[in-house]
């Protein structure tokens, strides 16, 4: 019977002069507030691309391309689909408009072209071209002396969405916007 108590007693005994655990070494961090990660820039809309030759190998000549969708309306249809392709180089800049469909062929002007754009601040630009961008069809920005330099600086002294309404006397009017967001990045690349 006392090996009975004697072993509780023995194991109580070796139990209180245990040597204390050992303290927590380890430090815990303080809640903190998550780093913010990197902003990303954001892709510029205005396309950096190369001419290519008549064997259809890339040249060292390059251009802007913007794609817009928007509508077009006249006295029998109204809001109809149009594609709008801006692009602009060194020397010119043109719009190609495409109803319906982005495959169908740029639609040719046959008069003087009213050009009338818009930006985020409320300033606007009125232009008339009387010249197609190139055979296929579109017409040239242009302006003072036949450049387009209005139309260059317009866009790079805008932020954000510009409102561009053409009309020919003979045509619908065309209604798309073009966002000037990286078109100075864009434009110093070519």
């Amino acid at each position: 019977m006392i090996k009975k108590i004697l072993f509780p007693l023995f194991i109580i005994l070796v139990s209180c002069n245990a040597p204390e655990p050992p303290a927590n070494t380890v430090k815990t961090k303080s809640p903190s507030k998550p780093k913010p990660e990197a902003s990303k820039p954001v892709p510029s809309p205005w396309l950096v691309r190369n001419y290519v030759d008549s064997n259809g190998e890339s040249t060292e000549r390059k251009y802007l391309r913007f794609d817009a969708d928007g509508t077009f309306s006249d006295q029998t249809v109204s809001n109809n689909y149009i594609h709008a392709v801006i692009l602009v180089n060194k020397e010119n800049a043109g719009i190609l408009l495409h109803r319906f469909k982005r495959s169908n062929p740029p639609e040719k002007f046959t008069g003087p072209v009213q050009i009338k754009i818009k930006n985020s601040a409320g300033n606007e630009l009125e232009m008339i071209s009387s010249r197609g961008w190139n055979k296929s069809g579109g017409t040239l920005i242009e302006q003072n002396n036949n450049d387009y330099s209005r139309f260059r600086i317009f866009v790079l002294q805008s932020e954000g969405v510009i409102n561009v309404e053409i009309q020919c006397d003979s045509s619908p009017v065309y209604r798309f916007n073009i966002d000037a967001t990286g078109f100075g990045d864009s434009l110093s690349q070519i």
